[in-house]
């Protein structure tokens, strides 16, 4: 006779502590009840219980965002286990790390018509780092060393070169239930492969070409995409930048404005239509790294003007040719590489003043900042306008989410300056989807102290208020609401605006009446409202106030107003010039 199914589930939990993880969002259910029992009595575990399995998903992706460590994911079988995909391709484009536990029925059970039975090994491919199925337990010694080493390997992969979800499927019989009394046992015996991190560095013959490259080209440009914070990265692009022939281009989620990477307003310069200035934009030479870049008119440049040489610096894996110009692809970490670089070419005190590519790029990025503030200055006032506000009036050093659309677009316009700017700022780019933005943000919260601000555009707020709905959300989260009722970028974008007024409202601006105000009062936060900008204004301070708990402002505007600022902004951004 075996012990039942609970040995199997104690030694994988025994695995995921002894490998550093401490956290785990369960989303309730009665087949994961062997692993929720067992994880509720583990005494070095941290269990947060979500409702809804796709707010759960993302609220794992938000704190794994913030701790850089593998967070673990419960969940109960059937379409349970469906609902955690989005987040896992969120995941596996950011290089995330996710541990995903799904609960299953024994394999037989599968297509016989038994309750929540459908093909879940696999469920999550390809996008997915590791793929594995837990033995049924047998009691036999060999099957419980090889769940153990099956949970290992997962957790190894999800924190490799390439961070990003793991998934172990776990088939369970019954009884689900602990007798009355029982205690799991986290201390069977096990031995756990411990993965020792190493440091790829390329060899003095592969520097060679690289730094020879580097020297002759007149005009580099370091692409900085979405990235964590990093000091060490920080200190090797300010080296480097000390070459006047050097540019760093960064988006907000690149997590370097403005220290090391003063040209906040950059993606505003690209956006002139003067060829002269474009081309005294163009590089020779470009290093990019990190994750996507919101950028469209930084692509438009980089594949309109091809540089070259196009480095690409990644610890592992295939190049993401985004540019279409990808010359090398360098396996190394990111920081690392640049520290050396900055190393191997130090700058000259002879510097030739012909290679002052950067005095370009920082005299239109002064027209653009200065054109900028001009015109919000002087438009109506809309969402446009309240991001630069809210933007001016963050506290220092906390976290900033952005929702995807236009949110984030008009943060990387607006830009951060040193007294308000964010320790880290993060938005969905993986997959640039709306439907978790508010999960990720709470669950980023809940990892830190620091006031954490989500800007949110109603669309995605309504699409993901479950993401509320917790036993407690965390005091220090902060939502901004753009409210325009609708999807107001097919109001802005190319395209939506060739077509006729009735297909284009109802099939894509998709017009809707909700208020949040309901919405905070269900979930506990504090309620603010602004629709001018002296409503903003006189709100942010007590909406920014340390105390008082979880708090939404909803900022309401018209989509009219909205596509007349932007159609102003994109006239003027195309009338720059050097």
């Amino acid at each position: 006779m075996t012990e039942g199914v609970f040995p199997l589930v104690e030694l994988a939990i025994q695995v995921c502590v002894a490998k550093g993880m401490r956290e785990f969002v369960v989303a309730p259910g009665s087949r994961s009840a062997p692993i929720t029992t067992a994880l509720a009595q583990h005494p070095d575990l941290s269990v947060r219980v979500v409702y809804d399995e796709r707010s759960a998903g993302y609220m794992a992706l938000g704190m794994a965002q913030q701790l850089r460590r593998p967070v673990g994911l419960v969940c109960t079988s059937g379409t349970a286990a469906v609902n955690f995909g989005p987040a896992v391709v969120e995941a596996f484009y950011q290089q995330i790390p996710l541990l995903v536990f799904t609960a299953d029925r024994p394999p037989e059970w599968i297509d016989q018509q038994d309750n929540q039975a459908i093909h879940q090994v696999g469920m999550y491919a390809p996008h997915i780092r590791y793929n594995a199925a837990l033995p049924l337990d047998d009691g036999h010694e060999s099957t419980r060393w090889h769940a153990v080493r099956l949970v290992g390997e997962a957790i190894d992969a999800a924190q490799g070169l390439q961070p990003g979800p793991v998934h172990i499927n776990v088939p369970l019989r019954e009884p689900l239930y602990p007798p009355p009394g029982y205690r799991h046992d986290f201390n069977r015996p096990a031995t756990i492969i411990e993965q020792v991190s190493s440091h790829l560095m390329l060899t003095e013959s592969a520097w060679q070409p690289l730094a020879a490259q580097w020297k002759h080209a007149r005009r580099k440009l370091i692409v900085v995409g979405m990235t964590p914070t990093d000091s060490m990265l920080h200190a090797a692009l300010l080296r480097l930048q000390a070459d006047p022939s050097v540019v760093v281009f960064a988006d907000i989620t690149a997590n370097c404005w403005p220290h090391a990477a003063p040209l906040v307003h950059a993606d505003v310069a690209l956006g002139t239509r003067d060829p002269t200035s474009l081309d005294a934009l163009a590089p020779d030479l470009v290093v990019y790294i990190g994750g996507q870049v919101t950028s469209k008119y930084l692509k438009v440049l980089l594949r309109t003007h091809p540089p070259q040489h196009l480095w690409r610096i990644q610890p592992a894996g295939a190049a993401p040719d985004t540019y279409q110009h990808t010359t090398q692809l360098i396996h190394m970490a990111p920081a690392a590489f640049l520290d050396e670089l900055a190393e191997r070419v130090a700058v000259s005190t002879a510097m030739p003043t012909h290679f002052d590519y950067a005095q370009n790029w920082r005299t239109l990025h002064t027209h653009a900042r200065q054109s900028l503030c001009r015109l919000l200055n002087n438009e109506p006032f809309g969402e446009f306008r309240a991001v630069q506000l809210v933007l001016d009036a963050l506290p220092g050093g906390g976290l900033l989410q952005l929702g995807n659309s236009m949110p984030i677009r008009y943060a990387n316009f607006v830009g951060v300056n040193p007294e308000h700017a964010p320790f880290q700022v993060n938005a969905n780019r993986g997959t640039s989807g709306i439907d978790g933005c508010v999960s990720t943000a709470v669950g980023a919260a809940s990892t830190t102290s620091a006031l954490t601000t989500l800007i949110v555009g109603d669309l995605a707020f309504f699409y993901d208020r479950n993401g509320l709905w917790q036993r407690a959300l965390p005091p220090n989260l902060r939502i901004v609401l753009l409210n325009n009722h609708g999807g107001g970028i097919f109001d802005i974008i190319d395209g939506p605006n060739r077509l006729d007024a009735d297909t284009r409202t109802t099939y894509f601006l998709t017009p809707q009446p909700l208020s949040a105000q309901r919405t905070a009062l269900d979930h506990g936060l504090r309620y603010h409202y602004a629709a001018h900008e002296e409503d903003l204004l006189a709100a942010l301070p007590a909406f920014f106030a340390q105390s008082g708990g979880a708090a939404l402002l909803e900022v309401e505007t018209e989509m009219a107003v909205n596509r007349r600022v932007f159609q102003a902004f994109r006239e003027m951004v195309g009338s720059l010039h050097l």
